[in-house]
């Protein structure tokens, strides 16, 4: 125990980190401190990470600048493999984290100093980063003497709009260009909520996004005296209406020689009635036992059916009737792996190339265990690279880096009985 807890909380809120105050703060008992004294303890808690930021800010940009991440002859950097398996990330959000690490060390030295010394967040220091990417460096330089001015003492939000106006003033874009670069960035995206629903997002152009919402408001407007929804349940619905109608016009694009349609995986036992274990609703995650059951029903081929033993959890049927089939090892393989098989990727399988882990030119059989699915990216990767997959038979692949670390990749679980990995009760 400590004495006089409160005072050296508040002494380590105020200094500048180093090392050895981690030994200290980990001897702190919030339970020991006074009200002020635990807000100083979180006070010297976050400067005390903002210096580990800054350290590790130091070594994603070393990674990011070793030449032996970079492929001979394509000139492309793998360092976001490794950064993406060690952290635990995805791919993207690794690239993010090595470009946002190269811009602090190599054009914004305040703004890395300030997080050094516990001043600012990480996140306010990745703002700035990013804000600045695509300035030449006289214009970042001039961004960043403007943004720090306050940065000390601003909430994150604060801080983005002193960045923003800090770009404007700088580097004084036209609308136009504005916009185009915008336009460069629009996307949709799904995150998945723990109640069954789905958050839809998008960044659209302004005229686009006005459309889709008139042409939602119009078909939302048809009711009836007896409908007992609200205006905008309405609205949600139409736009559902909107893309189940496009999944079934015929000139949609195939991949893999499939129809674009939406897997549900529901174990046999689910279907018939006999339990009520979760199903998977790809691009999504798990779903209530009704609604997988429901949708595995539907005749419409809105929805591709995988049905699984409930004990195994392997796959026993991939519904071949409700699209057109390619080669059954290939259905097979991508209705198994639903994923690239590189680590912490989540590239739908219908959209990957279907990759021989052992080459076929080296005696690799063209089978279901040689056989899985890899992104573009990632199967030029494992062909550029000495990153290297095995797969076992539990369906893990494997993948070991250039540097021999290894890491692990499995698909999705597909649904089983919960209880079938218990122990016997004897």
């Amino acid at each position: 125990m400590l004495e006089h807890p409160d005072e050296i909380a508040a002494e380590l809120a105020q200094s500048r980190p180093a090392p050895h105050d981690a030994v200290t703060l980990s001897l702190l008992d919030p339970a020991a401190l006074s009200a002020a004294g635990r807000v100083d303890l979180l006070v010297a808690l976050e400067r005390q990470a903002a210096w580990i930021a800054a350290a590790q800010q130091r070594v994603l940009a070393s990674m990011a600048a070793d030449p032996a991440a970079v492929s001979k002859g394509s000139d492309r950097n793998w360092a976001r493999e490794d950064v993406a398996c060690a952290l635990r990330l995805s791919g993207m959000t690794a690239q993010r984290r090595l470009t946002v690490a190269a811009t602090l060390t190599e054009r914004l030295p305040a703004t890395l100093r300030l997080l050094d010394r516990g001043q600012i967040s990480y996140l306010h220091a990745a703002n700035l980063a990013e804000a600045v990417f695509a300035l030449d460096a006289k214009a970042a330089c001039k961004v960043e003497e403007r943004a720090l001015r306050r940065a000390g003492e601003q909430t994150l939000s604060e801080f983005r709009r002193t960045v923003r106006r800090a770009v404007a003033t700088v580097a004084a874009a036209t609308v136009e260009e504005q916009r185009a670069e915008a336009m460069a960035q629009r996307r949709v995206c799904l995150t998945p909520r723990d109640d069954g629903m789905t958050e839809l997002w998008a960044l659209l152009p302004s005229e686009g996004a006005v459309a889709i919402k008139t042409a939602i408001d119009a078909l939302a407007s048809v009711t009836s005296a007896d409908d007992p929804r609200s205006a905008d349940q309405r609205r949600a619905d139409a736009l559902v209406d909107l893309g189940v109608a496009a999944l079934h016009d015929p000139l949609l694009p195939k991949a893999q020689g499939m129809r674009p349609a939406i897997q549900v995986t529901v174990a046999l036992s689910t279907v018939l009635g006999v339990d009520d274990q979760p199903g998977e609703l790809g691009g999504h995650g798990p779903i209530p036992a009704s609604l997988a059951r429901r949708l595995a029903a539907d005749e419409s081929g809105t929805w591709r059916r995988l049905v699984t033993d409930p004990i195994t959890g392997q796959l026993l049927d991939y519904g071949q009737d409700t699209y057109r089939p390619p080669k059954d090892l290939a259905d097979h393989v991508i209705a198994r792996d639903q994923v690239c098989t590189f680590v912490g990727c989540n590239r739908s399988a219908c959209r990957c190339d279907l990759d021989h882990q052992v080459p076929y030119s080296k005696g690799g059989s063209t089978s279901s265990q040689n056989i899985g699915p890899l992104c573009k990216r990632h199967h030029i990767c494992k062909h550029d690279t000495d990153w290297t997959p095995h797969r076992d038979n539990n369906g893990t692949t494997t993948w070991i880096s250039p540097t021999k670390h290894t890491y692990q990749s499995r698909p999705p679980d597909l649904p089983k009985d919960a209880t079938a990995d218990e122990p016997p009760p004897f």
